[in-house]
């Protein structure tokens, strides 16, 4: 005991010690960074939160409320849809638009629109009204919500597509409107200094330029529109606000590492006396943390404040530098443009007790997500070549309604549609331009490689990652930013045929591999029941408690069960009822308003299907569990959902929080159904749905009927399958050529197994 307390003495003697060496070197880095913050302010650097504000009026906050009440948006149609090197369809003249995950055709979507129809007047009628910004609570700094990012991208695509939607419809006025309300995102908004927040209007900005495209090849409108759309995109300057995000970075990392010092403090780094006498070592394990986040807090974070104040003073100088750069080709050459430099701090080891050097890393990745590899200044100068190709085509229009025809060259252009010739930013060059014998034009920029593809369109076909498992970083495309010229109506109908048969032999590979999984899993589940069933029954092992008592003693439902062992209680009595034949119902003497009620007993009672020993979680796909009329607990399961055939099922009774895991004994059943569903693959939405089924065999013959909830005839699909795997796309048209608009359908498939000559008709989902 006298060497503990020795030890105890020495330790707590050596933790002041380090504690007094520790304030003296505090106050040295304190006042370092007092004196790099005020050389930075005497030199016109902001580093207070306090010298921001992005308050708004009434005014600004009526019309910001307009343009982010929309809400979700489920699909993210792809405007700029490639028939060729620099050939684009017109999605106007389809009945389908491409899109994310999938395609969506042009009656779902305007369906889905007129629900959101008033919603989408109010934004349009705020776009136009006047400037856009935000209000934000800037003194949050790094902690500053940004709700409205998501929304305005949502609204951006939303609007764009609508555009298509009016002019398929020949709707042009409101096609104008809702063209114009898209631009004004980008022209008219006044983005935060954050890099999310001008990403965010990148993207707006691509998204618009498409829809642009997509409305000039209507050629509907007169020049005086045009011209005010020209203006529209001739106002906007993507670089003007880029420095600043350094300014307000440099400001909010300071004010966290100020807020991780009053929030966290630096504790006395000695744990009591009494703790290294219950347990030295790990008393000396704590002291260890303990000092280590003082050592931070008190030393370390004053260090990494200043290096923020002057890696943000480095990288604000570097935009002001960069922005001025008259083209890409001389702004990549800086320093810190294409590959920024990460904030590097030396005590990068520690950075769990710095919540703003965890913040700083998670800022990094996903900014590097999000840039798609090309950073900031690249993004900047992509939707800076957008605007000056858009000012250009929109010019180009204007000269063929005034002369007849394009012009041979952009020099025509100046000075009665543009100032002066367009030049492409990321050369200097101007931008290449070529009429073409159909009596349209290409017109491109050579993009961020500085490489004239001649027009090449970057395909939205799937990349390789760069790194497996990272899926935003992938490989660059070698490809121009172009306006192309819209396809013939044959050169559409071979790109959509010809995507139409990637999608088919994907989705057959897919199919494929699908099929080798399941003929592996059934195996591997066929095993597993032969073990289950021949194996022999466990004798009764000591019954579990529950709240003190004994399980038997709980559960019972009357007095005859109460006599019953748990192993009894647990055995599955199968109940024949004159439901649906593929619906199994089993009997438990087991209570079920003890099992339910769940304020005194938390249990519940469930189907293992083919689970091995020692697993609990192969459970029945879709099963319950209700009250039989006598009280008892009926567990029921949909067996379509499962593989046919013979399993082994066993009744189990859980409790989560009080890890109780009770497994009755092993019955077999057999499942004659042919059909297997997915509930994952079985989908139902305004724009389709998706029937999907697996079969015991490779061939099958199949009809399947989808009949209304009242019973009337809906659609009949017929067809065969060679691989075991029944998968039906219904775009929601019956076979009267009506669209089916009500929330739910049945359906009944009939398939026949010509190896086996077995023929069955199930219910599907």
């Amino acid at each position: 005991m006298k060497l503990r307390w020795i030890i105890a003495g020495g330790l707590t003697a050596m933790g002041v010690a380090v504690a007094i060496v520790l304030l003296r070197q505090g106050d040295d880095v304190q006042k370092a960074l007092e004196e790099t913050r005020r050389a930075l302010c005497q030199q016109g650097f902001k580093t207070d939160i306090a010298q921001f504000d992005f308050s708004t009026s009434d005014e600004f906050r009526a019309r910001a409320n307009a343009l982010t009440s929309l809400g979700t948006w489920v699909r993210e149609p792809i405007l700029m849809s490639s028939a060729g090197s620099n050939v684009a369809i017109v999605l106007w003249k389809q009945d389908k638009l491409p899109g994310k995950p999938y395609q969506q055709s042009l009656a779902s979507l305007e369906e889905t629109l007129s629900n959101h129809q008033k919603t989408l007047d109010a934004a349009c009628a705020a776009a136009l009204a006047g400037p856009i910004r935000f209000d934000l609570n800037a003194r949050a700094g790094n902690f500053m919500q940004l709700p409205h990012l998501a929304n305005l991208r949502i609204l951006a695509k939303t609007l764009d597509a609508r555009v298509i939607l009016d002019i398929h419809d020949k709707n042009m006025d409101t096609a104008w409107t809702n063209l114009l309300a898209s631009t004004r995102l980008v022209t008219a908004w006044d983005p935060e200094p954050v890099d999310f927040s001008h990403l965010t209007r990148f993207d707006c900005a691509e998204s618009a330029y498409a829809a642009t495209w997509q409305a000039l090849q209507a050629d509907a409108w007169a020049d005086e529109r045009l011209a005010a759309l020209q203006r529209e995109w001739e106002s906007v300057d993507f670089f003007r606000g880029l420095p600043e995000i350094a300014s307000f970075t440099r400001a909010s990392m300071a004010a966290t590492c100020q807020f991780d010092r009053q929030q966290y403090g630096a504790p006395w780094p000695n744990p009591p006396p009494a703790q290294f006498l219950r347990s030295p070592w790990n008393a000396w394990s704590d002291l260890i943390s303990r000092w280590r986040r003082y050592r931070y807090l008190g030393k370390g974070s004053y260090e990494d404040e200043k290096d923020f104040l002057l890696y943000y003073r480095d990288r604000e100088l570097a935009l002001q530098h960069a922005v001025q750069c008259p083209t890409w080709l001389q702004m990549r050459q800086l320093p810190g443009v294409t590959n920024t430099v990460p904030f590097a701090s030396k005590y990068a080891s520690l950075f769990f007790y710095s919540p703003a050097l965890m913040m700083m890393n998670e800022k990094q990745m996903a900014l590097s997500m999000d840039e798609e590899g090309k950073g900031l200044l690249g993004r900047a100068a992509e939707s800076e070549a957008r605007r000056r190709l858009v000012v250009t085509a929109i010019a180009l229009e204007r000269f063929r309604h005034r002369q007849g025809a394009y012009p041979k060259s952009l020099e025509k252009l100046a000075p009665d549609f543009l100032k002066a010739i367009p030049v492409d930013f990321m050369d200097g060059q101007p931008l290449r331009y070529r009429t073409t014998g159909d009596g349209h034009f290409v017109l491109y920029s050579v993009g961020l490689d500085c490489v004239d593809d001649g027009g090449l369109m970057p395909s939205h076909e799937e990349r390789s990652p760069v790194y497996p498992g990272f899926p935003g970083f992938v490989v660059p495309q070698k490809a121009d930013i172009v306006w192309p010229r819209p396809a013939s109506d044959a050169e559409a109908g071979a790109q959509q045929a010809t995507e139409r048969k990637a999608r088919e032999k994907k989705q057959a590979l897919a199919e494929a591999r699908e099929a080798k999984r399941a003929k592996e899993e059934e195996t591997a589940r066929q095993a597993r029941v032969k073990e289950l069933l021949s194996a022999k029954p466990a004798r009764d092992a000591k019954e579990p408690t529950f709240n003190g008592k004994p399980l038997t003693k709980i559960l019972g439902n009357d007095k005859a069960s109460s006599h019953l062992t748990l192993h009894e209680m647990l055995t599955l009595k199968r109940i024949i009822t004159t439901n649906d034949p593929d619906i199994a119902t089993f009997e438990l003497p087991i209570s079920y308003d003890v099992v339910t009620n769940q304020r005194k007993f938390p249990l519940s009672l469930r189907l293992l299907v083919d689970a091995p020993a020692n697993e609990t979680c192969f459970l029945g796909q879709m099963q319950g569990c209700e009250r039989a009329t006598n009280g008892n607990c009926l567990l029921i399961w949909n067996t379509t959902y499962d593989p046919p055939g013979q399993h082994a099922l066993q009744a189990q009774l859980f409790c989560g929080w009080q890890t109780l895991e009770v497994q009755g004994p092993v019955t077999p059943f057999f499942s004659s159904n042919i059909c297997q569903f997915e509930l994952f693959y079985d989908t139902f939405d305004s724009s389709g749905a998706t029937l999907y089924a697996r079969l015991p065999e490779s061939n099958g013959i199949y009809t399947i009927e989808l009949t209304s909830p009242s019973g009337s005839h809906l659609k009949t699909f017929t067809g065969t399958t060679s691989n075991g795997v029944i998968t039906i796309d219904w775009n929601l048209i019956d076979d009267q050529g009506r669209r089916f608009t009500n929330d739910s359908f049945n359906s009944a498939f009939n398939v026949t197994l010509p190896d086996s000559g077995r023929s069955q008709t199930q219910k599907g989902p």
